[in-house]
């Protein structure tokens, strides 16, 4: 009997409202500022707010010389662990929801506007806690409104965007994950806002953001209600991991991204204890920039290209290569602007691969009318690696006395080992 899964691999995919057409200038637009205030929202926390908020709350209690500030690693590492359970869980539950949303509304903006109002929320709540606990909480549920977010509008790339322009607006949520975070992380320490004052710019931020999008009839019709018999069609998660692309481009991501974010999860620490820089915010914002640039000047331009000439894994692999060679940069780096140089290399990589991965991901999928699951799925690869990636490197670090050197080598192979992994894929060239 023949699979019915792998027949739908093999079948062109069409969107539940027939193949998609081509989206406006104006839909990538708003598209890319929608997810501008979500990585805004998302990574100036993780990056920099989170860490210093952790390290305050131990306050007194935190031992003195080296083992106090490895405390605070291990707490961050702690709390990103619980957030990376929380989205494993949220990413294909949200996005499993929406797949069964009706409405003159469609099926994805409910979810983009309720999970932009918890996130949002969560996020005002996280600037009043001064505990570790609290801030726990609190981060775990805006991580359960991104979720909602984040499911809902990558689902959109399946729903609406045909296959020769995936490329292109991947290539734009690449940019928007650049842009947002140097907005973000840029103006909590340009202008030195509080905790306090700084979560709350991120919620305005977000949610201004977001709302073009939300509220734009452009961005989706109006979805029909969902018969039983295509709810009971819809693949198991344990079924998609079954078929070969879908694994091993789900492998790849896993690699590539828990390379990547060794290699900058830490970075607030690397350059106020390894590096002895005496103003870690300033430098942190300086490797930001660096990166940011890099990752703004390929990623359009690679998604692009990956439209023009139908090919994926070439940019795939190559920036895989580009990123383990600034993980060894960043092994014998001894300044800042060693560090520096190294950011901008990693920029360039992973700006190449996210204009490029997301693309692949949804060109694998089997199935259009279960896509927000799907590639609900696929985002766990992409969101969960970094929130797990404190917790293993706070251990990396703790184990080897101090050292990052073991970090960021463990960096390096595994986004080589991933790069190589979507040579697996057959369905894509």
């Amino acid at each position: 009997m023949s699979d019915p899964i792998r027949l739908s691999m093999s079948q062109p995919t069409s969107s539940p409202f027939g193949r998609p057409n081509r989206v406006s200038t104006r839909w990538t637009l708003l598209f890319g500022l929608a997810w501008t205030g979500v990585w805004m929202a998302q990574l100036a926390p993780f990056q920099y707010l989170l860490p210093v908020q952790l390290t305050a709350a131990l306050g007194d209690t935190a031992p003195a010389g080296d083992a106090g500030w490895r405390d605070s690693v291990i707490d961050f590492g702690v709390i990103s662990g619980l957030s990376a359970v929380c989205m494993a869980i949220g990413l294909p539950l949200a996005g499993a929801l929406s797949d069964r949303t009706s409405g003159r509304f469609g099926r994805r903006r409910p979810w983009i506007a309720l999970g932009t109002l918890v996130f949002a929320g969560s996020l005002v709540g996280l600037g009043f806690q001064n505990t570790t606990a609290g801030i726990a909480v609190w981060w775990c549920t805006a991580m359960f409104g991104f979720c909602a977010v984040a499911a809902a509008l990558t689902a959109l790339i399946k729903d609406r965007v045909p296959h020769e322009q995936r490329g292109t607006v991947a290539g734009a949520m690449s940019m928007s994950q650049a842009v947002g975070l140097i907005v973000g992380l840029g103006t909590v320490s340009v202008l030195a806002l509080t905790t306090t004052s700084s979560y709350v710019f991120l919620a305005v931020g977000l949610c201004a953001l977001a709302a073009p999008f939300v509220l734009s009839a452009r961005t989706e019709p109006a979805a029909e209600p969902r018969s039983m018999t295509a709810d009971s069609e819809s693949p198991s998660p344990f079924a998609l991991v079954r078929l070969h692309d879908f694994r091993w481009a789900l492998i790849g991501r896993v690699t590539v991204n828990f390379g990547n974010a060794l290699c900058t999860c830490l970075l607030i620490y690397f350059l106020q204890y390894d590096l002895k820089i005496s103003d870690p915010s300033s430098a942190l914002l300086l490797l930001t920039i660096a990166y940011i640039v890099s990752v703004l000047s390929v990623s359009m331009v690679c998604g692009w290209l990956s439209d023009r000439i139908g090919r994926r894994k070439p940019f795939i692999v190559g920036s895989a290569v580009l990123q383990s060679i600034a993980a060894v940069l960043l092994m014998f780096s001894e300044s800042l602007w060693s560090a520096v140089l190294a950011l901008a290399v990693i920029g360039a990589g992973y700006g190449c691969y996210m204009g490029v991965d997301q693309a692949l991901g949804a060109d694998v999928l089997p199935d259009a009318e279960n896509s927000g699951k799907e590639l609900g799925i696929m985002n766990v690869a992409l969101i969960v690696p970094p929130a797990l990636c404190p917790l293993i490197g706070a251990g990396l670090v703790d184990l080897f006395d101090g050292s990052f050197v073991e970090l960021f080598a463990a960096s390096g192979l595994l986004t080589l080992l991933g790069g190589l992994a979507v040579l697996r894929v057959r369905s894509v060239r």
